[in-house]
């Protein structure tokens, strides 16, 4: 009896203890917390150097930007009354004061009725980190012999077709090719940029950082696809004589906002947080080859009618970055073939550079999504080589063949970089409003290739104050107009180093000018400055170097 009793004890116990550890824990989800206010928030407006850098609040100045309350941080407080019940919060949006979190569904019903919650919604479930936390750079293997193309001499190598339909040929010929210009490249990792010989130049010459995974939320972003490996490529290459990117010389800033492991509308809430970062850093252009239309769930898909720019959050987000003085391209997707043909989130954001893609020849991919957006606006902004692009393998030196509209928008952004490194006066908006005038359908742009491919050049010289003919080849070395009492000169040798410069006006009388600008490369540029009661007609400057004496004509106005 006693072992009988002892036998159904055991049992019972047995039971009780499987019946507990066969229970699962709920399931963990992603949510879009949008919260009420930013009420008693320790930030101030006065103080915009505690969340902003100095860097961006000098770019905010030029375009004459205010920092305004969408600028100020999410209330801690708020953060820490989501914490409180139990939830963990992933990133944080400013901009749209709201917080992604991780919790289970119960929890998040608990979160809708806080006080200073506004609305919770679902953005997918919890996918498991796969990779190692802050994983350290791989150590860079020198070439031992550096590649070139064989019978050609063209500095860009293979890069020289797909660079020279964007017009970046006097642009780079100048010395102009991102310096000074820093790039975030938004993307799902960038497995083996750490290694690949193409970045050697801008990791050396410390131009190439890594920003932060927003999806893992750690340091490390040489990891989870090679998409933006080749993506990066496009722009920073940098061998001379085997490929040379868009922006060779610009600093890049690598950040993870994809999340490889499944298709969600959290994506767009970590694409927000990573601009945001951005801006907060001082970042000048922006890459995203990104888009967002259907998902995993089907039931989280966005519809057309929703591709109005103030919808879905990833559009929203993107809407109010391009107003903050940063250039922002992304791709305008690859379904122009397919039963969805339009564009994604977050390209129908107005105010962002929604790229399509062309052939080499110039005539529109016909897998890049068209326009227009659900109100009727004009996208892709502008159009950029993607059918095919060159880039890198993956793997030292090797290149591949790429197509997309992902791969077009880098090409438009380094080189957008390459001309704004010439231009650091300029605001986005000037650089903007000067590209889409000198893109070949800015008088007749259409919902399949925007305002068309851009002739960079020609918005260089424009920009610069440099008068030319109806195309590039029309320009006569050193026959320029003036602005605002300068002369600017395009010299296309090699000058030398300057001793003395003289100007005379069209009577021959000696007119005194300082000189206030000169840049020796292939092409040589040179600015000098000459008084206001300078008669206006045709003038001689003089220009003494230690190669010779060049004589360049103007006219002053």
């Amino acid at each position: 009896m006693n072992r009988l009793f002892l036998s159904c004890l055991f049992f019972f116990i047995a039971a009780q203890f499987a019946a507990v550890f066969s229970q699962k824990p709920p399931a963990l989800k992603k949510y879009w917390v949008e919260l009420t206010d930013k009420n008693n928030s320790p930030y101030c407006l006065c103080h915009p150097e505690e969340f902003l850098s100095a860097r961006t609040l000098d770019r905010r100045a030029l375009a004459g930007i205010p920092v305004e309350e969408n600028d100020l941080p999410v209330n801690p407080v708020y953060l820490d009354g989501l914490r409180a019940k139990g939830a963990l919060v992933h990133n944080t949006s400013r901009w749209l004061n709201a917080a992604t979190v991780i919790a289970d569904s119960a929890t998040a019903a608990d979160l809708s009725g806080l006080a200073f919650v506004k609305k919770v919604s679902y953005l997918g479930p919890h996918i498991r980190i796969k990779n190692a936390p802050d994983r350290l750079p791989k150590k860079r293997t020198p070439l031992t012999e550096v590649p070139q193309v064989k019978g050609r001499n063209s500095v860009w190598g293979y890069a020289g077709r797909q660079n020279s339909l964007l017009g970046l040929d006097l642009l780079h010929a100048a010395g102009n090719r991102g310096e000074g210009i820093w790039i975030a490249v938004m993307d799902g990792g960038f497995t083996n940029a750490d290694t690949v010989a193409l970045f050697d130049s801008i990791a050396l010459d410390h131009r190439l950082f890594q920003g932060r995974d927003f999806v893992e939320r750690d340091g490390a972003v040489y990891e989870s696809a090679a998409h933006g490996t080749s993506v990066l490529g496009v722009m920073a290459g940098n061998i001379p004589g085997w490929f040379v990117g868009g922006a060779p010389d610009a600093t890049y800033f690598l950040l993870k906002t994809e999340d490889t492991g499944g298709e969600f509308p959290v994506e767009e809430a970590n694409w927000i947080a990573g601009v945001e970062w951005a801006d907060s850093m001082g970042i000048d252009l922006v890459n995203a080859s990104l888009g967002y239309t259907q998902f995993n769930d089907t039931t989280l898909g966005h519809w057309y009618r929703e591709l109005d720019g103030r919808t879905a959050i990833g559009s929203r987000g993107a809407a109010i970055a391009a107003t903050k003085g940063m250039i922002i391209c992304n791709s305008a997707g690859n379904e122009g073939d397919g039963p969805w043909r339009y564009i994604g989130v977050p390209a129908d954001a107005p105010g962002l550079i929604a790229v399509g893609a062309v052939d080499l020849d110039g005539r529109r991919a016909e897998f890049s999504s068209q326009g227009p957006t659900a109100d009727g606006r004009i996208k892709p902004d502008l159009s950029a080589p993607g059918a095919p692009v060159i880039s890198t393998a993956g793997r030292g030196a090797e290149l591949d063949l790429a197509f997309g509209t992902s791969l077009a928008s880098p090409m438009l952004c380094g080189g957008l970089a390459a001309l704004w490194s010439a231009n650091r006066d300029k605001t986005a908006n000037e650089i903007l409003k000067t590209v889409l005038a000198n893109a070949d359908q800015s008088n007749r742009p259409d919902n399949l290739k925007g305002y068309g491919i851009p002739d960079l050049d020609r918005a260089w010289l424009q920009l610069a104050g440099f008068a030319s003919g109806p195309s590039i080849n029309d320009c006569r070395e050193g026959f320029f107009a003036s602005r605002d009492n300068q002369l600017q000169f395009l010299i296309f040798n090699q000058p030398g180093n300057i001793e003395a410069v003289y100007l005379h006006d069209g009577l021959g009388n000696r007119v005194p000018v300082q000189l206030l600008n000169y840049k020796q490369d292939k092409v040589s540029t040179l600015s000098v400055v000459f008084p206001e009661n300078t008669p206006p007609g045709s003038c001689r400057l003089t220009v003494v170097t230690d190669a010779g004496c060049w004589r360049l004509w103007a006219v002053v106005f």
